[in-house]
């Protein structure tokens, strides 16, 4: 899987204006520290949490690996977000094909932007 630079930098914006995350096995994270010494199977500092525990010997601790890593949400996962804050399947509809998504290819983009918005105003 590939994310865009335009991805992960909305990423680091959610993650600053306090998306919550508990890393999982399934999530794909960007690793900018960097904790994990190999290069990335993906691209870019792109990992995929198979083994948690494998993570977590690297990070010591939950807190280090949530601070130091930001989750790059999937396009089911950034539904399940969406869905998770009220933001309706007919709204998420109604965005993709203003915003000609599926034909530009950047669908997962659009939730992640539809995120940013739906998360409630930091003071």
């Amino acid at each position: 899987m590939r994310y865009s630079a335009e991805e992960i930098q909305l990423a680091h914006e959610l993650k600053a204006a306090g998306l919550p995350w508990q890393p999982e096995p399934g999530h794909f994270v960007w690793d900018g520290e960097p904790l994990i010494e190999h290069d990335s199977p993906f691209h870019d500092r792109v990992f995929f949490i198979l083994d948690l525990k494998h993570f977590l010997r690297r990070s010591e601790t939950m807190e280090h690996l949530i601070a130091s890593m930001v989750w790059l949400p999937t396009w089911q996962q950034a539904r399940e977000l969406l869905a998770g804050m009220d933001v309706s399947a007919d709204a998420i509809q109604s965005r993709l094909i203003e915003s000609n998504a599926l034909a530009n290819g950047n669908e997962r983009l659009v939730l992640y932007q539809m995120l940013m918005e739906a998360l409630p105003e930091r003071s």
